[in-house]
């Protein structure tokens, strides 16, 4: 995966509702088109990814240790991360992309991931 295919893999994933809580005073349009602004400037160079943990019991984290794993955008520890073969998407904890704590969830919602 390239920088290119990731970012239209995003953007596709953008059109649809996110399961976003929005805050006090703004609408949810708003806040939608922020969080996809920050989310688009954050997008990486695309690099594999190894999900060795997870912080929550009963999620997706079997699929993402047995799958191919791209890391598509980062922003301070905080990895976007995103199945080869398929549009779902989770979020990830960690300094080194070989060394991944899954948040435990994944979905095809790319806001719903990224602002969990």
């Amino acid at each position: 995966m390239n920088k290119s295919e990731a970012l239209s893999k995003i953007k596709a994933a953008l059109t649809g509702d996110a399961q976003v809580i929005t805050p006090k005073g703004e609408t949810y349009e708003d806040f939608v088109e922020r969080l996809s602004k920050e989310l688009l400037a954050n997008v990486i160079t695309p690099v594999e990814a190894t999900v060795i943990s997870t912080c929550a019991d009963n999620g997706d984290f079997e699929k993402y240790k047995s799958s191919k794993v791209w890391a598509i955008a980062n922003y301070d520890g905080s990895w976007l991360l995103t199945l080869e073969s398929e549009n779902d998407f989770a979020l990830g904890f960690g300094d080194d992309p070989d060394k991944i704590m899954m948040h435990g969830f994944s979905s095809s919602d790319v806001l719903g991931e990224w602002c969990t």
